[in-house]
């Protein structure tokens, strides 16, 4: 399964980047068709077009008022588009296909218009396209490392959130240069993705951090976010694909509107009824979520309106919107919204060097398919650049992990370090107390956990012998034929205190925090102790790096244990051996 979740996920990535990063940095000839629609102020209308006297749509016999149909999806960005404030991109030479129905009658058109100036770089700049696009990038790696490390609706649904938070403006304006049905796939999907984004972020929004369908009031906003997905995906399909009409800009802007109120209401009545804790994680991820719903929504509203000087805000709008998936992206790695801690390193790391092969060698072949015709040379560019790329992430691999456990995972592995050094002095401790408090303040301390407890044997009962985050006065005490203790001496292994029946768990709340883990102490076939220990105070869990790191802990108190009960035997007085 993670193989598959692997190939979905890094395979739709690079495929949308392959579709959406080359027209970001494309300036093709706009056409010059001489039509644009006429607006009535309709939420829906029919395609009215204005007709330029002269023109080559006027030469091929169309005239003002008259209204077609028979369009593509590219064709119709061709045609209508201009009465927008758009350019579209055109391949000198491309013939245009419509129809008008006039007394019953059907009569096809067909024409090739003009070239006109370049399209104008549709984010400001190289510069500024480049910094949404490596955002992007950004934010995409990280909705492949949460379902590959994680994966559940919450995850699934922020990864199809990256997909359609994708910079897809500039494929829907330039990729008109390409045949019909390839618009439909290059620039109406990626436009497709991006009119669902705010329902995405609604349904992201109720269902985070859980893993399931939530409870409470959750529950019936999750059956209505899912309503309310399910109607916007309907709608920007039709809007989108569906060229027998025209959807106005302030129809689809209203609904991107209600959308960001529902989204900022939900966000708001969350941070409302979470605990302290919970909403000191869930902050940085509301500021994100919040943000990003009324920029995207003022860059929407701005760009439907003819103002040069609002279309100009409209673009600032467009930059500022890199902030949020920066911000939601932090929330979600940093203050742990999601919790998948240490096992992200590894998955961020495969995410990045697989998509940038797939990315790289993708746009590659794409340069060479549109800028070589001697098929020979691109053959041996492709494989260039490939044996070459394969070389250079082999060498980078070492780099790049250090890299993202350094950025994101320094103060764990600093907490780590210290414990593997600290289990080491064990061996060298005089007191079984010395050893008692070792396993439990140190991993309370670094780890910053909520409780660590060490229950040790007195004679057929086990009772705190060290507790940090408990009063260790009136701690509960296990005797062997316990549940909890039978489990331990039969696995020998990390014990997850859930796994065990609800009552065992009941009886630690008396002491305030509840345990998540028990780790048992053997000495030879007895269990002579066992640690457990709570959850990250900031309400996280523990990874299995970490519960690998207090097992390995555990393991070098019992020796220790052991070699006290040496010293303590040879010390003991030998009796004389018989003559």
């Amino acid at each position: 399964m993670k193989a598959l979740r692997a190939l979905i996920t890094i395979g739709l990535a690079a495929f949308w980047l392959l579709l959406v990063a080359p027209p970001m940095f494309e300036s093709p000839p706009s056409v010059q068709s001489g039509t644009g629609i006429v607006l009535t102020g309709a939420f829906v209308q029919s395609n009215i077009v204005h007709v330029d006297a002269g023109s080559p749509a006027y030469r091929a016999g169309l005239r003002t008022g008259e209204i077609l149909g028979c369009l593509s999806a590219r064709d119709y960005a061709l045609l209508m588009n201009r009465g927008f404030g758009l350019q579209q991109g055109y391949r000198a030479g491309t013939p245009i296909s419509t129809c008008l129905s006039k007394g019953g009658s059907v009569r096809p058109v067909r024409f090739v218009a003009n070239v006109g100036p370049p399209v104008a770089n549709t984010y400001g700049s190289n510069f500024l396209s480049a910094l949404r696009l490596l955002t992007f990038l950004v934010f995409l790696v990280t909705g492949i490392a949460l379902v590959m490390a994680r994966p559940s609706p919450t995850t699934w649904t922020f990864y199809a959130y990256c997909l359609a938070a994708a910079p897809s403006f500039a494929a829907g304006e330039n990729w008109t240069i390409l045949p019909a049905w390839q618009y439909v796939i290059a620039g109406g999907l990626p436009g497709f993705s991006a009119s669902i984004a705010v329902g995405c972020l609604l349904f992201f929004s109720v269902l985070v951090p859980d893993d399931r369908i939530p409870s409470g009031w959750r529950r019936p906003a999750f059956y209505a976010a899912c309503a309310i997905l399910a109607a916007d995906i309907a709608v920007a399909a039709v809007a989108v694909f569906y060229t027998g009409v025209t959807f106005s800009p302030q129809l689809t802007n209203l609904i991107d509107e209600v959308l960001t109120v529902v989204t900022v209401l939900v966000v708001i009545a969350r941070l409302t009824t979470m605990e302290r804790m919970e909403r000191a994680r869930f902050g940085w991820a509301a500021f994100a979520i919040i943000f990003g719903v009324i920029t995207n929504d003022l860059r929407n509203v701005l760009s439907a309106n003819p103002s040069h000087f609002l279309q100009s805000l409209s673009i600032v709008a467009a930059d500022l919107t890199v902030i949020m998936p920066l911000a939601l992206m932090y929330g979600i790695l940093k203050r742990h919204v999601i919790d998948v801690r240490f096992v992200i390193s590894r998955t961020v790391l495969y995410a990045v060097v697989t998509t940038l092969i797939v990315g790289v060698i993708g746009a590659v072949d794409w340069l060479t398919s549109a800028y070589l015709h001697q098929v020979r040379v691109a053959l041996v560019i492709d494989a260039a650049v490939t044996i070459g790329l394969a070389l250079a992430l082999h060498r980078a691999y070492g780099w790049i992990e250090r890299g993202v456990d350094l950025l994101l995972f320094r103060d764990k592995h600093s907490a780590q370090n210290y414990l593997r050094r600290l289990a080491k002095t064990l061996l060298r401790a005089e007191r079984e107390e010395t050893i008692d408090r070792a396993v439990v303040h140190g991993p309370y301390e670094r780890l910053d956990l909520t409780m660590a407890a060490l229950f040790r044997a007195q004679g057929p009962t086990f009772i705190v012998a060290a507790a940090s985050g408990w009063e260790a006065l009136g701690a509960p005490a296990f005797d062997a034929d316990h549940e909890l203790v039978r489990f331990l001496v039969t696995e020998r292994a990390k014990l997850e205190i859930r796994d065990v029946r609800t009552h065992v768990a009941e009886q630690f709340e008396g002491q305030g925090a509840t345990p998540a883990i028990a780790i048992p102490i053997f000495q030879s076939d007895e269990l002579i102790a066992f640690a457990v220990y709570g959850i990250h105070r900031d309400g996280t869990k523990l990874d299995p790096d970490e519960a690998l790191t207090l097992e390995q802990l555990c393991d070098t108190a019992a020796q220790a244990y052991v070699r006290i009960e040496l010293l303590r035997y040879r010390a003991l007085p030998q009796a004389p051996l018989p003559a």
